[in-house]
């Protein structure tokens, strides 16, 4: 068990007049669309909505409660955080509430501050869990041994500490110990099955795998350049899963200098909005196979541009740039700017 937690815790033209019955008909179906849409997307990236698109492992399937493993997938969809973060902590606090230890089903644990199979501070007035516990299961009630209510719980928490988009942040409030973060994320990677991709026929793997196996894929390739403060974002985890896969997707077939990712880049564009940099969204790749990026329609970075542009499914980028406009006219997700000629940049909006 963990040390004391510090979880304080329309179209222009010609129009005709629409009876109030048809709009609201056509006004409903547009919004089921889109939360279909949204779920779709959501459980392909793995991100806000259902962040818990991963499937669980075998690994997960094997070592957590049925009734746990349901909770930790439902909470990760209710909070659109990943649900395997959740039970990594769940892992490392009272393996999934099957400690023994004080505190987990009465009392507090042995340093008098925490209690329930999710440990939440109940010192304090107000207390974490009097500031983040939830009826979870609707029973009138907000029990913190109870895994239906402590579950959902840490989930919010985790929101309110900068979960989705910066779990080691949102982790560290939770337990602001190091070793912590740690274990929880590398126990996280264990419990989360890679991710399948629709076919789509692109250049790049159909494969989307954990962290666990990118990052050091990505650390380890001699053929991807990457300065010291740029390996520390790939190492730290604060890129967006996309943006890993792909750059080790490239680095299996391409020599890459990355010219900037999170850490190196401002946090606007020229534009003055908020950069995707900014969130470990993008990349720029200066130099491919040996060839420094001009902005010209042919060569090595031509070649990358391509490959890039011809992605489908959901590791194609949002945001491409190039001198030149990669995908043509009728594409608005790549487009041309005369301040990217010396650079690719490769983006994914949230």
């Amino acid at each position: 068990m963990g040390a004391p937690l510090a979880v304080a815790g329309g179209a222009i033209g010609r129009r005709r007049r629409v009876g109030p019955w048809l709009l609201a008909a056509l006004l409903g179906l547009l919004a089921l669309l889109l939360v279909l849409l949204m779920g779709v997307l959501g459980a392909t990236f793995g991100l806000q909505g259902l962040q818990g698109a991963y499937e669980p492992s075998p690994t997960a399937r094997a070592e957590i409660p049925p009734v746990y493993l349901r909770l930790y997938m439902q909470a990760g969809q209710q909070y659109g955080i990943d649900p395997w973060v959740l039970a990594g902590i769940g892992f490392v606090e009272t393996d999934h509430g099957r400690s023994t230890a004080p505190g987990v089903h009465s009392g507090v644990n042995s340093y008098g501050c925490c209690a329930g199979p999710m440990q939440f501070s109940v010192v304090g007035a107000p207390s974490t869990w009097d500031r983040y516990g939830v009826d979870g299961n609707g029973d009138g009630r907000r029990s913190v041994y109870d895994p239906a209510d402590a579950i959902p719980a840490a989930a919010g928490y985790l929101v309110a500490s900068g979960a989705p988009g910066n779990y080691r942040r949102a982790l560290f409030a939770y337990n602001h110990a190091g070793w912590y973060v740690d274990e929880v994320l590398a126990k996280a990677a264990e419990y989360r099955a890679a991710a399948r991709l629709e076919p789509g026929g692109d250049p790049f793997g159909r494969l989307v795998p954990p962290e666990s196996q990118t990052v050091p894929e990505v650390l380890q390739n001699r053929r991807i350049t990457l300065t010291a403060i740029q390996r520390s974002d790939v190492r730290s985890g604060v890129l967006d899963l996309r943006l890993v896969a792909t750059l080790a997707d490239i680095g299996r077939g391409h020599s890459v200098l990355i010219t900037a990712l999170k850490s190196d880049h401002s946090t606007y564009t020229v534009d003055g909005t908020v950069s995707n940099h900014s969130a470990g969204r993008a990349m720029d790749i200066g130099a491919v196979d040996g060839e420094i990026c001009r902005g010209t329609r042919t060569g090595r970075c031509a070649t990358l541009v391509h490959q890039l542009a011809a992605v489908t499914g959901p590791l194609r980028s949002t945001e491409l740039i190039y001198c030149w406009d990669p995908d043509g006219p009728n594409d608005p997700r790549g487009f041309a700017r005369a301040d990217h000629c010396d650079h690719i940049h490769v983006g994914w909006d949230a």
